[in-house]
């Protein structure tokens, strides 16, 4: 069986199995675990396109959640629109603060670029603070609008269950995954590694880099005003606090400990933290601290150290290490 069949039918294995899971755990408490992971997936997949291929360190990334969360949810209360409308609302407009954020990434790199972004997101999040008039302040927008029902043929298909929300994040999960392996495995992927490896170098051969910035600002912002879109319609509610470091800091480690610079770390960081997470709330009321934040560090300290591939590169040490092994036992067995 050559290597392309063996990928095509674990690739279908794994949808079959992601599509039947609500159908055999229907526990509502765990499929809320579930959405938000997914709803981080996309969060990390967007953050790692920036970061992990492009090279441009962004500690604001938090503020394009928190974007896409606002403009979908205002969209629906304050104007009617079908909250479908406002998720991409959501996207193009913080793909649109993307954009504008790419600027300064143009003349800044390393911390400086860390710096200024972390700057942008605080600026957002103290205006949503104060704006009391749009967004309610530190109280939040509460009461938004679920997902309108939407009819496929005779069959109508509603959004009020932990279940129904599943398989609309695992669509958006799917096609963000389905695009960055077309944005990393094209031209402009092969481009954005020149820039994040040797940016001189890359100007050197004829890579325009601004616009590859700028393009990548963009396209990271879009997707995770996306995820920031289908939080407000699940959780019902949207405050400051989405705008956070916290938010970030949560991305930023997923991500490192999946795999920066992979296309499925991303998510294996965010599905495995976040079931952790719901675990160790379990421990929080025992020891009276968030030990969430403090295993994190310690996760994350002990990624950068010895695992710089994060879960990805293990599991890639591991099958080479076995692979090799059993060629040479292969091999050795024909020699005798």
């Amino acid at each position: 069986m050559s290597r392309q069949v063996r990928h095509l039918l674990g690739t279908v294995a794994v949808i079959a199995a992601l599509l039947i899971l609500p159908r055999v755990i229907q526990e509502r408490y765990f499929l809320h675990v579930v959405v938000m992971a997914g709803i981080y997936s996309i969060m990390t997949m967007s953050w790692n396109l920036l970061a992990g291929y492009s090279g441009q360190l962004n500690l604001g990334h938090a503020a394009f959640f928190g974007i896409g969360a606002y403009t979908s949810a205002l969209v629906a209360m304050k104007l009617g629109v079908s909250p479908w409308f406002g998720l991409l609302g959501g996207g193009v407009i913080a793909g649109f603060f993307g954009f504008l954020l790419g600027f300064p990434s143009l003349r800044l790199s390393g911390p400086y670029l860390a710096i200024t972004t972390i700057g942008f997101a605080e600026i957002l999040r103290l205006v949503a603070v104060n704006w009391v008039d749009l967004t309610r302040g530190s109280l939040g927008l509460s009461g938004i609008p679920l997902l309108t029902p939407i009819r496929v043929g005779g069959l109508k298909l509603e959004f009020y269950f932990e279940r129904d929300y599943y398989y609309v994040v695992l669509a958006a999960v799917l096609f963000t995954y389905f695009c960055m392996r077309r944005f990393t495995d094209s031209e402009f992927g092969v481009s954005l590694q020149a820039l994040r490896d040797d940016e001189q170098g890359a100007q050197s051969i004829g890579i325009h880099t601004s616009q590859y910035k700028l393009a990548v600002f963009t396209l990271s912002a879009f997707f995770a005003g996306i995820a920031g879109g289908l939080f407000a319609h699940f959780a019902r509610l949207v405050s400051p606090d989405t705008m956070s470091l916290h938010v970030t800091f949560d991305t930023l480690t997923m991500t490192m400990i999946g795999g920066l610079g992979t296309t499925a770390g991303p998510i294996l960081g965010a599905v495995l933290l976040s079931l952790l997470s719901e675990w160790l709330r379990t421990l929080e009321d025992f020891f009276k601290m968030d030990i969430r934040l403090v295993l994190y560090g310690i996760l994350l300290i002990l990624t950068i150290r010895f695992m710089h591939g994060g879960l990805v590169g293990v599991f890639q040490g591991l099958k080479e290490r076995f692979s090799g092994y059993g060629r040479t036992r292969n091999g050795g067995a024909d020699h005798g």
